[in-house]
């Protein structure tokens, strides 16, 4: 039996785990890798348009990688796609305008002078409960022979040594900060803001899905 098979194409997907977009319209592109042999159908499916977030300034939306494949099919209903990634896209919508942007450094700003502070106190605090200043006394002391004194010049070098040794100290711990990093490896920090990162897109994706406010298949 002499017959000509067409070869089916196959549309491979990689859904991101969350994404931010500074465009009201959200297309296929912008929340997945896609992948197909034929140039064109790879570039149309790229294009395909997903939904439009109605408020102007932010917004954010859970998108279904179903949802995705049906857009993809009613495209083309003879293309086979796989998703290689994951199952849901949470979507944040910013407008990046100049205003926007002057607004986000003067946050930014706030937090570092609150982190500064808040960061001081607590160590101040770890440093009364430990009573470190009575160990710079002892240590005075030791070396001395010397009761400590406020004014005393070494008295003086000694806590300022401590505070020094303090802020290098969790500079290499963190190892977060320096212009060259002592490692390649995430620092403990970015480690932590990952999985705070994750917790929070996990949380978006069920509330959504209870809410049945996420973008799904019919």
């Amino acid at each position: 039996m002499n017959h000509t098979e067409q070869a089916e194409t196959t549309i491979y997907l990689s859904l991101d785990a969350s994404t931010m977009v500074a465009s009201r319209q959200v297309h296929i592109e912008d929340i997945a890798s896609v992948f197909c042999s034929q140039p064109d159908i790879m570039h149309n499916v790229k294009k395909i348009k997903l939904f439009t977030f109605h408020d102007n300034e932010q917004g954010q939306s859970v998108v279904n990688a179903l949802a995705v494949i049906g857009e993809i099919l009613k495209y083309d209903k003879t293309v086979t796609v796989q998703n290689i990634g994951s199952q849901d896209c949470v979507v944040y919508y910013r407008n990046l305008n100049e205003g926007h942007k002057r607004t986000g450094k003067i946050k930014a700003l706030f937090l570092m002078v609150l982190a500064f502070f808040g960061t001081a106190y607590s160590i101040m605090s770890y440093n009364g409960d430990v009573g470190a200043i009575d160990l710079l006394q002892d240590l005075y002391f030791m070396f001395t022979g010397l009761d400590a004194g406020t004014t005393d010049a070494g008295y003086k070098f000694g806590i300022l040594s401590y505070c020094v040794g303090l802020f290098f100290g969790m500079l290499l711990f963190f190892n977060h900060g320096l212009n060259h990093k002592k490692a390649d490896d995430p620092t403990p920090l970015q480690v932590q803001m990952r999985l705070y990162e994750r917790d929070v897109n996990d949380a978006i994706v069920v509330d959504s899905a209870r809410e049945g406010t996420s973008l799904d298949v019919d």
